[in-house]
């Protein structure tokens, strides 16, 4: 597709509103997104963020009940939805185009005119619990929260987005109004209009819809710009199969740092995709796994880069072997100049595939931009070719060290010893 016609503006009041107009588009997606998450919490309200998320679809002043909301969307032909994050919140709705007013109404007031009532609370509680004993029980997705406790310990940033079961029992009403009374403001937001939008004041529509809310300064979260120590959680859990992730936290592959572009192309050599160095090598070559992949993460002060496996329980420690066999040789040997081209053609070609996705565009300018993230695609996909095969080695070398690595597991054991044993031992 040709390249858009992105325009950012600020309305009065503080809040970003950024317009990226696709002239041949039939809908418009709207998208608001709230400096909101589980970084944003303390452990007394652990969780407060995804369950207001939750509250807001309750009932608004102008659609007073779940069938108000749903149908407010669903009966112009359009869809909706929103997310938590550790670091923000996403509302978001596409709708044809003739109906974007009502698009940015709606988005507007999901986050600023919930009637967060008690008996709202009391059901809602119930289904948050329920989603919690969800996670839990899927321990390949639960492992990820447990890296993410010791990966960021002592900070809110590894706290659950979700919460604790204690935390959401004990949850009061008068903690969300004051929880929206903070953060829910239009310096702490972005909102973003993707789509047919020529000769439209999105501008001056969002201004209309935020006009009572009034400007503020931002509130920045806790900092953790510290590299990861090493660290270790076993959850003991009789499962068929186990589940680790070892993992890593570095600042420089942070949101606004190029060298996350870095970080970006030793994630795809080393664990993105089917060509990967570990599924060819861990899965197809030795059968040790059978899921294994590796990801990155950026947040607005640090990142991360995380290796997943989904291993028979017998062959864990030859799998956690053959992974660190695999960072040392990112670390010893410079990637040939084949597999690095072919690494930054599936990072630049995914960034032409999400062009052609508004909710993906919507998030990268407006997530990212409001979280510190300074490029846009072409400029993304400029710093991607930039990176040598000497910048992934130097980058390798720095964050695969052994006292860095935190691994978390859960699987059927009793002892920590074998885990504790590759820690001590990695040569990475």
């Amino acid at each position: 597709m040709a390249n858009p016609n992105i325009d950012r503006q600020v309305s009065a009041n503080g809040l970003n509103v950024v317009t990226i107009d696709l002239p041949e588009f039939h809908s418009v997606t709207n998208f608001l997104v709230i400096r909101s998450g589980s970084r944003y919490e303390t452990a007394s309200n652990s969780g407060i963020a995804h369950f207001l998320e939750h509250m807001v679809f309750k009932g608004t002043k102008k659609y007073p009940d779940t069938k108000a909301v749903a149908e407010a969307v669903e009966g112009l032909g359009g869809m909706f939805n929103a997310w938590t994050s550790n670091d923000h919140t996403a509302y978001y709705n596409t709708v044809p185009e003739r109906h974007w007013r009502q698009g940015i109404e709606f988005a507007t007031e999901l986050a600023f005119e919930a009637l967060l009532r008690p008996e709202d609370l009391d059901r809602e509680r119930g289904v948050i619990i329920e989603e919690i004993r969800r996670i839990q029980d899927n321990p390949a997705r639960y492992v990820d929260d447990l890296l993410g406790q010791i990966l960021f310990a002592g900070n809110p940033l590894g706290q659950l987005i979700i919460g604790t079961q204690d935390s959401i029992t004990n949850m009061k009403i008068g903690q969300f109004e004051e929880y929206r009374q903070t953060h829910y403001l239009p310096s702490q937001a972005t909102f973003v209009a993707v789509g047919k939008i020529t000769g439209r004041d999105i501008l001056g529509e969002v201004e209309v819809k935020t006009r009572h809310l009034q400007a503020s300064t931002v509130t920045l979260p806790k900092r953790f710009d510290n590299p990861s120590k090493k660290a270790l959680k076993v959850h003991q859990k009789d499962t068929d199969q186990t589940h680790f992730m070892l993992g890593l936290a570095e600042p420089t592959l942070a949101l606004n740092r190029q060298e996350q572009y870095i970080g970006d192309v030793l994630n795809t050599i080393l664990g993105s995709g089917m060509s990967s160095r570990l599924f060819l090598n861990i899965r197809e070559k030795q059968g040790l796994a059978y899921a294994i992949a590796s990801s990155t993460q950026s947040f607005e002060d640090t990142g991360a880069l995380a290796i997943y496996g989904g291993v028979n329980t017998q062959k864990v420690e030859k799998a956690l072997i053959a992974v660190d066999l695999e960072l040392k040789k990112l670390k010893g040997e410079v990637v040939s100049e084949v597999e690095l081209t072919k690494a930054k053609n599936i990072i630049t070609g995914s960034l032409d595939l999400n062009a052609d996705d508004p909710i993906k565009m919507a998030t990268w300018y407006g997530t990212g931009m409001l979280l510190g993230l300074k490029e846009d695609f072409a400029k993304a996909k400029e710093l991607v070719n930039q990176v040598s095969a000497q910048d992934v080695q130097l980058l390798a070398q720095k964050i695969f060290n052994k006292d860095r690595l935190a691994l978390a597991v859960i699987g059927p054991f009793d002892s920590e010893k074998m885990f504790e044993d590759f820690l001590g031992n990695n040569g990475s």
